[in-house]
């Protein structure tokens, strides 16, 4: 979701150096410059990407910007991993990285990337922000297979998000062979996330001086024995997983997904964005049969719901604390609203901390109508809650079920009451806009300029007080889910039917300056 509402362009802060023709290959980086303490001050000696960011602007492969400021967190577009490429392929074999200029400014790089070899292919924008596996394809290029001598023992397929037949895997599995690329927790690459200049800095420069590169074990960990099948999880698992439909005040059709049984009594966890501002709620149980639902308590930053289901007797599974990186998992639920699916997959990440609270991050394929559904361990136990995925279904992301933890309630009521006496805290709304809640008091961005045209009202916020816009927009969506808007499609969301509003966000320009535009349709102002 957010990858699709950020477009944020760097400027020219990557710099290629011009060095001596006299040596040849790694003799050609040289320090050119000295680097020291509080030279940007957004980088401190304890962050992981100092030593990194250091070598970088010593070697002059990229430097600041014009405010004594790196931005290790802005994202590399992938017009500037071409310059990268280009100015590493030019100094190794030149010594030179002098590139004339061009209209658009990138095209000299594209054109001499393109005529050695380093890109084998053409992209529809330069200007969007480049994947991690974009980065890698176009990075492994700028220098000679011979001077990526692997220094790892990494097989194929053992990166746990790259399998051997994925796409640029050939690149991502030379440069992590060669020490150049790391991943985490585990050895994963996470390869269609964006790339930060802190970690191309820490890249370019393994790429530069092999010295600094790093070695790596990726272990293929053996599962237990007694890890069940997709068939027997589904046989085992299916009847405490129920389908889940939502209806607003008028009796209309408002969403559909899924729900998991935790207690013969009926005790049951769902996603809160399914649950979140309805009037009621129906489980089809895996035998057909259909049954009333009522809400405890919701959380709307973890996305997820504490819910019971109208019974006693009924199916429910045991739980389990979370699982491991590595570890086999099934996603059990409703995808599409259709008939009840289990699909396997591995735990690429425990602890995933890109959304508000830390996420289970696996290869379990999920799609729409799988939201609310079980995330289940080798054993047939229920770990997590499944929320959200990647385009395509994979990889996919759940909530542990620690996290019901904090929502325990002693009494359900139905989702109309629940509805009605759980409004958002009005700090983070405009007076007499409920529902529609503040992106400045969500943000901590103060308001830059307004405008009215007859029923929509836009609000614009400097992204210069938006140093963390991702992270900032993941919280306003939360708070417009607080807010019961439930729907969202290509940037835009809209709320549950008794308010008929609208929400789209994306960045634009007011009187030449960069602010982000948040614009609500279907208000009533005074």
């Amino acid at each position: 979701m957010k990858k699709r509402l950020l477009s944020l362009l760097l400027s020219a802060a990557l710099l290629c150096g011009a060095l001596p023709t006299a040596f040849a290959g790694y003799e050609n980086f040289t320090p050119k410059t000295t680097y020291t303490d509080g030279r940007f001050s957004d980088v401190s000696s304890s962050d992981w990407f100092y030593e990194n960011v250091r070598a970088s602007y010593e070697y002059d492969l990229i430097n600041g910007y014009n405010d004594g400021k790196f931005h290790p967190n802005e994202n590399l577009t992938i017009a500037q991993a071409i310059k990268l490429a280009a100015c590493l392929n030019s100094l190794y074999s030149s010594g030179t990285a002098d590139f004339a200029s061009s209209t658009p400014w990138y095209q000299t790089y594209v054109d001499y990337a393109q005529r050695n070899g380093i890109l084998t292919r053409t992209f529809a924008d330069y200007d969007a922000h480049a994947s991690r596996r974009e980065f890698a394809a176009v990075l492994a290029g700028a220098l000679p297979r011979g001077a990526l001598q692997p220094i790892n023992s990494i097989a194929d397929g053992a990166i746990p998000d790259v399998p051997a037949s994925a796409e640029d895997a050939d690149a991502i599995y030379l440069l992590y062979r060669a020490g150049v690329l790391t991943g985490s927790n585990g050895g994963r690459f996470k390869p269609d996330d964006t790339i930060r200049r802190s970690e191309a800095a820490a890249i370019l420069t393994r790429m530069a001086v092999p010295s600094l590169r790093q070695k790596v074990e990726i272990s293929t960990g053996e599962q237990p024995e007694n890890v069940l099948s997709a068939n027997e999880i589904l046989e085992k698992c299916g009847p405490a997983v129920f389908k889940l439909t939502s209806y607003d005040a008028r009796g209309n059709l408002l969403g559909m997904g899924s729900g998991v049984v935790l207690s013969a009594n009926g005790d049951a966890v769902t996603c809160g964005h399914l649950v979140n501002g309805v009037a009621r709620l129906v489980a089809e149980m895996a035998d057909g049969s259909k049954r009333e639902v009522s809400i405890y308590a919701l959380d709307a930053d973890s996305d997820i719901a504490h819910i019971r289901v109208v019974g006693v007797g009924l199916p429910y599974l045991e739980t389990a604390d979370s699982p491991s990186t590595g570890d086999i998992v099934y996603a059990l639920g409703y995808p599409g609203g259709g008939a009840e699916k289990v699909t396997a997959g591995k735990v690429l990440d425990d602890s995933n901390g890109d959304y508000l609270v830390p996420m289970i991050e696996t290869t379990a394929s999920v799609v729409s109508g799988n939201s609310g559904g079980a995330l289940i361990d080798g054993q047939g136990r229920a770990v997590a809650v499944t929320v959200s995925s990647r385009t395509g279904g994979s990889s996919s992301f759940s909530v542990p079920l620690s996290v019901l933890d904090k929502l325990q309630g002693s009494t359900a009521v139905t989702p109309a009451e629940y509805s009605r006496t759980h409004k958002p805290d009005s700090s983070r709304c405009y007076d007499n806009l409920y529902p529609v809640p503040d992106f400045g008091a969500v943000s901590g961005a103060s308001l830059f300029a307004t405008l009215r045209d007859r029923g929509t009202t836009c609000f614009y916020y400097a992204l210069s007080e938006l140093p963390d816009l991702d992270r900032q927009l993941l919280r306003y969506y939360a708070a417009l889910g607080e807010n019961t808007f439930y729907q969202f499609n290509e940037s835009s969301f809209t709320s549950s039917a008794g308010y008929l509003l609208s929400v789209k966000l994306y960045e634009t320009t007011w009187e030449g300056i960069g602010v982000l535009g948040v614009f609500v349709s279907g208000m009533q102002t005074s």
